[in-house]
């Protein structure tokens, strides 16, 4: 009988063990799917912003080569495009490119 006594408590034991590795288990696997839902959130925002920076600057795209065809449209018939230097177009447009990428780089991404 003395034999069966540390035999239980061996068992016992064991079977501690395993409960524990089993909850640790299945703690880890949670953790696992709460990780996967916040990764498949994370590139579904990435992909929100992708689309919209994408729209905002086709947008800009379109407005700039609108234009672009009316200033050559002017030109072509004679009219005066502009009265500013290069260097001034050269300004203004580093000024707007460098508003541009504000816009497209800002937390908010929502237009002023």
């Amino acid at each position: 009988m003395e034999r069966r006594a540390p035999d239980a408590e061996i068992a016992q034991a064991i079977d501690r063990v395993l409960a524990a590795e089993r909850e640790a288990v299945g703690a880890i696997e949670a953790e696992q799917r709460a990780a996967e839902v916040l990764i498949e959130n994370a590139r579904a925002e990435r992909r929100r912003l992708l689309d919209r920076a994408r729209q905002r600057a086709a947008r800009v795209h379109e407005a700039a080569q609108a234009r672009l065809e009316r200033s050559l449209a002017r030109l072509e018939h004679g009219g005066v495009a502009s009265d500013l230097d290069l260097a001034t177009l050269g300004d203004l447009t580093r000024q707007a490119v460098a508003r541009l990428a504000l816009r497209l780089t800002a937390g908010d991404h929502e237009p002023p």
